[in-house]
C-alpha cells in the first residue's frame, strides 16, 4: 500500500472535526468533550505525522498523564502498518529521563557523579526519620501533604515545614538520589542553564502532543516552552477538557491559549471536538449543567435519543446504601447489562473497601473489578516493578507490550545503572530468559527472587559491582514483605499473578480513577458536601469550592452511556461536621427522577 493510500485509509475512519485536527499542521489547543474519541484522534495524528514524514528521523512525541494512557496509544499504534521508530509516547517524567536527564546528567553537579531514583515509600521513610529527629509530631494524613518538590529555581515551596524539606533534600544529595518531582526540576535546570542540551533536545523533535493538558503542572509547561523557544519549528498540540481538571491539588493547571502562547512563543489555533460517541443526549444535557467552559456537546451515539435513567437519592441511610447498590447491580444484570458495563464509584477509597466486602457477600455469583491491596505497589519508574510485570503476566499474551517493557528494562539498566550489557541481550532474549525459568514453589516472593537472580546471573550482573541496583532490589523486596504483613495478604504465587491479570466484572473505583472510562451504568455514592468537593477545597482560600464540585460531578456524570444513579446518603458525619448534599446538586437535582 502506498503512503497516500495509507493516509487516505486513516482519514476515512474519522469524522470531519477529527480529520481536521489530524491533518492540520498548526499549533493547536483542542477542547475535547467526553466521549469525543480524543485518544483515537491523538493516535491517528501520531500515525498521520509519521506517514507524512517517512524519511525523517525527528521524533513525534505524545505526552500522556498516565502510563496506562501511553500503553493504550502504543497498543493502538501496533494495529497500523507504519514505521513507529519516530513515535514516542509516555509521561512527562519518562520523557525527561529519556531525552534530558540520562543524556545530559553530566551537565549538573547534582547528577554528574551518578544517581538513583527513590520511590514514594523511601520518600515517606526519610520524612518520618527527619520528623522524629526534630521531635515533630504530626498526623499521618498531614505528613502526606508535606510538599517536597522544588520550583524551577530549585527553591523549596513548602511553607509549613521548610526545615524538614531542607533536611530531606540534603539527605538526597548525600545519598546521590533524586525523587519523582526532582525529575522535572532538574530537567528544567539542564535545559535552562545549558544551551547545548536544549538545542540538541529541541533539534530532534518534530512535534509534541500533550494529552490531558488541563492536568499539566507549571514545570511541565515551562520545559515544553524552553524547547519550543529553542526550536520554533516544533509543532505543539495541547488536547484536553478544562471541565475535567480535577487534579488541581497535584498542581494541574489548565492554561489559557494566551498563557500557552506566552510560554511557548508560538501562535495557537483553537479547535473543538464536541461530538460525543458515548452518551445519550439526555445524559449530556444533564452534565452540561456542570460545564465551566460552555459549548454545546452533541451526541453522535447510536443511543442518542434513548431516555435512559438519571436518578438522585437523598434519603437512603449509609447503613443500607450497600444493600441498595447490590440490589441495583442485580437488577441491571437481570436486564441484560453485562457486569463490565456497570461501574460503582465514590469520591474516596475509604468508602469503597467496606462496599467491596459487602457486595461480594451479597452477590457471590458476580465478578468484581474491585480495589484490592496487592503485594506490589505500582511504580512504573522502578526497573524491578517492570520486571514484575513480565514475571507475573502470561507469556504469549500482549506480546508487543511485553517487548516494550523488556526494552525499557534494558534501557534503565544501561542508562540509570551504567550496566554494560552484552549485545546479544535484547527484548527477545529478556523475555525468553524469564519465560524459561521456573521454581518449584508456590511462594510469590521466592518465585520472583529466583527469576531475578537467574536473569541477572545470565546478564553478568552481580551485587558487588552494582550496589545501587541491589539496594533498590533489596528495598523492593522489603516493601513487598511489609505490605503482605501490614495488610495480612497472601504471599502465594496466584496472588502475584492476580495482581497483573486483566480483571473482569463490575468495576469499583474512585472519581479520579474513572477518568477516560465509560460504562452503560454509573452508580455514584458519597455525593456529599465535604467529599465533593473535599473539605480541603471547601476550606481553601485559593480554591473555588463551587468549581471543584462542578468538575467532579461533570467527570462522574459524563462516564455514563445510558444510566446515571447518584446517592447522597444520610448519616455520614465527620469531626468537621455532618455531610450533606453537595450544594451544586441542589440547583439541578429535581429536574430529573428523585
Amino acid at each position: 500500500m502506498t503512503m497516500n493510500e495509507n493516509l487516505e485509509l486513516l482519514l476515512n475512519q474519522l469524522n470531519d472535526q477529527q480529520k481536521t485536527i489530524v491533518i492540520l499542521d498548526d499549533n493547536m489547543l483542542v477542547t475535547a468533550c467526553p466521549g469525543s474519541g480524543k485518544t483515537r484522534v491523538l493516535t491517528y495524528k501520531l500515525a498521520y505525522t509519521a506517514l507524512s514524514n517517512p524519511l525523517s528521523h525527528k521524533k513525534i512525541i505524545a505526552i500522556t498523564y498516565t502510563n496506562r494512557a501511553a500503553d493504550e496509544i502504543k497498543d493502538r499504534l501496533e494495529l497500523f502498518d507504519i514505521e513507529q521508530s519516530a513515535i514516542w509516547a509516555g509521561t512527562i517524567h519518562q520523557f525527561c529521563l529519556e531525552y534530558i536527564i540520562y543524556p545530559y546528567s553530566m551537565s549538573l553537579s547534582r547528577l554528574c557523579k551518578g544517581f538513583t531514583i527513590i520511590d514514594e515509600y523511601v520518600r515517606d521513610l526519610y520524612l518520618q526519620q527527619i520528623l522524629d529527629s526534630m521531635s515533630i509530631k504530626i498526623p499521618f494524613y498531614e505528613k502526606g501533604k508535606i510538599r517536597t518538590m522544588l520550583n524551577r529555581n530549585m527553591k523549596i515551596v513548602e511553607t509549613r515545614y521548610p526545615q524538614v524539606v531542607k533536611c530531606y533534600h540534603d539527605q538526597l544529595i548525600r545519598n546521590k538520589e533524586i525523587d519523582f518531582d526532582l525529575i522535572l526540576s532538574l530537567s528544567y535546570q539542564i535545559l535552562s542553564t545549558h544551551p547545548i542540551a536544549s538545542k540538541n533536545v529541541a533539534g530532534i523533535l518534530r512535534s509534541i502532543y500533550v494529552d490531558e493538558y488541563q492536568d499539566t503542572n507549571e514545570l511541565q509547561y515551562q520545559i515544553i516552552g524552553i524547547l519550543t523557544k529553542t526550536n520554533n519549528s516544533i509543532k505543539v498540540m495541547f488536547v484536553g477538557d478544562t471541565d475535567q481538571a480535577i487534579y488541581g491539588s497535584l498542581g494541574g493547571i489548565a492554561k489559557s491559549i494566551k498563557e500557552i502562547e506566552e510560554i511557548t512563543a508560538l501562535k495557537f489555533t483553537k479547535e473543538t471536538l464536541n461530538g460525543c460517541y458515548r452518551s445519550t443526549q439526555r445524559i449530556i444535557d444533564y452534565y452540561s449543567y456542570f460545564q465551566n467552559d460552555p459549548y454545546k456537546i452533541i451526541s453522535l451515539s447510536n443511543r442518542a435519543e434513548l431516555r435512559g435513567i438519571i436518578f438522585l437519592s437523598i434519603s437512603i441511610h449509609k447503613d443500607v446504601i450497600y444493600d441498595y447498590i447490590a440490589g441495583l447491580i442485580r437488577r441491571k444484570i437481570d436486564e441484560g447489562i453485562p457486569p463490565e458495563e456497570i461501574c460503582v464509584i465514590a469520591p474516596q477509597w475509604f468508602l469503597l473497601y467496606p462496599l467491596c466486602k459487602k457486595l461480594r457477600q451479597l452477590l457471590p455469583d458476580i465478578s468484581f473489578d474491585a480495589p484490592d491491596i496487592s503485594p506490589i505497589k505500582a511504580d512504573d519508574m522502578n526497573v524491578f516493578y517492570k520486571l514484575a510485570r513480565l514475571i507475573f503476566t502470561e507469556p504469549g499474551k500482549k506480546v508487543a507490550r511485553r517487548k516494550r517493557i523488556a526494552t525499557e528494562i534494558i534501557k534503565l539498566l544501561s542508562e540509570e545503572y551504567n550496566i554494560l550489557l552484552n549485545e546479544r541481550i535484547d527484548c527477545f532474549w529478556i523475555l525468553q530468559t524469564i519465560n524459561s525459568k521456573h521454581l518449584d514453589s508456590d511462594n510469590g516472593i521466592e518465585h520472583y527472587k529466583y527469576i531475578i537472580e537467574e536473569l541477572f546471573s545470565s546478564c553478568g550482573i552481580n551485587r558487588d559491582d552494582n550496589p545501587s541496583l541491589y539496594s533498590l532490589y533489596d528495598n523492593f523486596i522489603y516493601k513487598i514483605q511489609e505490605r503482605i504483613k501490614r495488610y495480612s495478604l497472601s504471599d502465594d504465587l496466584l496472588t502475584f499473578y492476580k495482581m497483573f491479570k486483566e480483571k473482569a466484572g463490575v468495576v469499583i473505583t474512585t472519581c479520579h480513577k474513572i477518568k477516560g472510562e465509560e460504562y452503560n451504568t454509573v452508580i455514584a455514592f458519597g455525593v456529599l458536601h465535604g467529599m465533593i468537593p473535599h473539605w480541603d477545597a471547601i476550606y481553601s482560600p485559593i480554591i473555588s469550592e463551587n468549581n471543584e464540585a462542578k468538575k467532579m460531578l461533570y467527570v462522574i456524570a459524563s462516564r455514563a452511556k445510558e444510566s446515571l444513579y447518584l446517592f447522597a446518603e444520610q448519616g455520614r458525619t465527620t469531626k468537621k461536621g455532618k455531610y450533606t448534599l453537595t450544594d451544586i446538586l441542589k440547583t439541578y437535582a429535581y429536574e430529573y427522577d428523585t
